[in-house]
Order: C-alpha cells, then structure tokens, then sequence
C-alpha cells in the first residue's frame, strides 16, 4: 500500500513538472512579457488569473494527496504499525486526540502459542514465519506481526538475561567463600 501510494505521488509530482514545463513554454511562444519603469517582467491579467486557477486546481490536489496519505497511515495506524501524524494535526483519525501508540497485550491463549513456538524453535522466526504465527494468533484476539516479531526479540532477551544471572550469583558466592 506504501509503494502505491508513493507511485502515486510520484507520477503525480512528474505531471505537475511536465505540465509547468510546457505551460511556461506555451506562455513565452503566447505572449511577449511586458516590463515595468524598473526594467521587471510583468504578468499581464489574463496572466495572473491563469496562474490563480492553476494554484487553485493544484491545492486541490495536494489537499486531495495530504487525505489519501492520511487515510494510509491510519490503516497503518489500526494494523499496529504505527507511523506518526507527519502533518502535526492535534486532532486526526475522526477528531479523537492521538497521545500514545495502544500497547498490545497478548491473551493468555496467544501466550500458550507463542512460548510453545519459543521452546520449539528457540530463536526469532522470519518473515514467513511469523506471518504464519500472526495468522494463527489473530483466531485468538487482534494481533499484527510487528507485536509477534517484537514478542519473539524480547523474549529472547528475557531468556539471555536470565542465563547470565546465575553465572554472576555463582561468581560473586566463590569470591565471597574465598575470601
């Protein structure tokens, strides 16, 4: 939906560039600039209300650009991908006020799941994988991958950290009984 949205914008931003390119081109064969007492172009009035429009039509579209990436971030936003209100709006996503990213919290059915793969596996899966483990866990309650694939780091964590406890305890005891 990203890369979309971005050849979206994209193509749309090689329009605007091509269309002024040929606009000004068609404006200098048109008609001859007139300058004023200090030697400065001057647009005539038909000139200045064509630019008016075109400013007009190009705000339209760019508020129309500004919605559709609103509207993406908000999926992005609900799959817990959270990606920021880049247009600093206070108020978004129907005019509740966003303060903090919802944390997830795994139900006790998901958790059963996720250490059965842990003890299974022991390791962070890949993409595929937890792919697969999202799909599975999402029967039990909403989950995204970005909560299986950060389950499985801090896991990890937590189990190294408790492997290295023992070995500090045991180490300070013999420098303590030597002593």
């Amino acid at each position: 939906m990203e890369t979309q949205c971005r050849r979206i914008e994209n193509r749309f931003l090689s329009k605007v560039r091509m269309e002024g390119q040929r606009r000004v081109l068609a404006m200098k064969l048109e008609r001859p600039r007139t300058q004023n007492q200090d030697g400065f172009c001057v647009m005539t009035d038909d000139q200045v209300e064509q630019l008016r429009k075109q400013i007009a039509v190009y705000a339209v579209i760019c508020e129309q650009l500004v919605d559709t990436h609103k509207a993406f971030t908000a999926q992005q936003d609900l799959a817990g991908m959270k990606m920021g209100n880049v247009y600093g709006d206070s108020m978004a996503f129907g005019g509740n006020k966003v303060t903090a990213r919802q944390r997830w919290t795994p139900s006790n059915t998901q958790l059963e799941i996720l250490e059965r793969i842990y003890n299974e596996a022991n390791g962070t899966p890949g993409k595929h994988r937890v792919k697969e483990i999202t799909k599975e866990l999402s029967q039990h309650g909403q989950v995204a991958e970005t909560n299986v694939y950060n389950w499985f780091q801090n896991r990890r964590a937590r189990s190294k950290r408790k492997q290295s406890v023992p070995t500090r305890i045991n180490t300070e005891s013999d420098c303590i009984s030597q002593g």
